[in-house]
């Protein structure tokens, strides 16, 4: 029996899958198949993430870890244990007993560190090595203001009470200033550190930091690095760089390090061009110790955000600022 390519994707998701709901304790119902946002994940080609992603009323919420560095999200204290508060699938959180949890799109994240109380946090999630920021933002509301404003022009004594329409974005706190200028808060969520895209990949033994060696270093840091003590091979190129953290991509294993380190300082972005194979090869490293290593298929990392080359300047002419 022969199966065409699209037959052979719906058998190949419907097997990862099975075996995933499986594990976290889905049944194979209509419903959940119907529902399941992995599963039409998997159907469009796109893997599982190494660990379950956050959820987001309920849903997977795969972009906070692949996608955006901000979001714009709906916040409330948790009042009980994580445990209690969520049920089933949503256990998932690994949110530990006595864990302090903040309730961030109906779902408690752990908070690594309370820097503001009601106002800004450090929160992780599950088993991801990775961390965001969890800030109060106060924005001022315009449409809230003008009305606020007309409504005491034409009532002099009377009080106000200002609640949001019903299309406005549910807002934390309404507050009025002594010019009757109406602020809203917002919660910003921002990650801290490296993107989280390469979970797509497996997991792999990191190497040790001495087999690794600066070959060229830009105004950030090394920006190759290969083997010690030798004219050739693999040679890591990177492309990301966060809070003290750098990510490097392997550009192949057997290359002149001569040739690639003088192309290096005359065309840096054209390095990229070197990558080989379909496999894609990354590091992640503090200073040069490396803390983590994946493969990933090639055409899933977003070659588009790579930073590479030298920081774009603004160019401002010399009169600018003359008086």
């Amino acid at each position: 029996m022969n199966f065409s390519e699209p037959e052979k994707q719906l058998i190949q998701a419907a097997f990862v899958w099975g075996q995933i709901a499986q594990q976290q304790g889905y049944t194979l119902s209509d419903l959940d198949i119907e529902k399941s946002v992995l599963l039409h994940r998997l159907l469009s080609g796109r893997p599982p993430l190494a660990f379950p992603p956050p959820l987001r009323h309920g849903f997977p919420w795969y972009e906070v870890i692949e996608g955006g560095d901000t979001f714009i999200v709906n916040v409330s204290e948790a009042t009980a244990d994580a445990d209690t508060l969520m049920s089933g699938k949503a256990a998932r959180s690994t949110s530990g007993a006595g864990d302090t949890c903040i309730m961030i799109e109906g779902s408690p994240w752990r908070v690594a560190a309370s820097l503001r109380t009601g106002e800004e946090y450090i929160v992780e999630w599950g088993r991801y090595p990775m961390q965001w920021r969890l800030c109060k933002h106060w924005q001022v509301n315009d449409e809230m203001t003008l009305q606020l404003q007309r409504f005491r022009a034409a009532n002099p004594a009377a009080e106000a009470q200002l609640e949001p329409a019903v299309d406005q974005r549910e807002y934390g706190e309404l507050r009025v200033d002594e010019m009757d200028t109406v602020w809203h808060s917002q919660w910003h969520l921002t990650r801290i550190g490296l993107s989280g895209w390469i979970w797509l990949g497996t997991p792999e033994e990191p190497p040790h930091s001495k087999e690794r060696t600066p070959l060229h270093e830009d105004s950030r840091g090394p920006l190759l690095l290969g083997d010690s003590d030798t004219p050739r091979g693999s040679l890591w190129l990177r492309v990301e760089e966060a809070e003290g953290e750098s990510r490097f991509i392997q550009l192949g294993g057997d290359c002149d390090y001569q040739q690639l380190v003088r192309q290096a300082k005359s065309d840096p972005e054209s390095l990229i061009h070197c990558v080989q194979g379909d496999t894609l090869r990354v590091m992640d490293c503090h200073g040069l110790n490396p803390l983590r290593q994946v493969s990933i298929p090639a055409q899933l990392a977003p070659w588009e955000n790579f930073e590479l080359g030298l920081r774009a300047f603004e160019l401002v002419p010399e009169n600018a600022h003359a008086d």
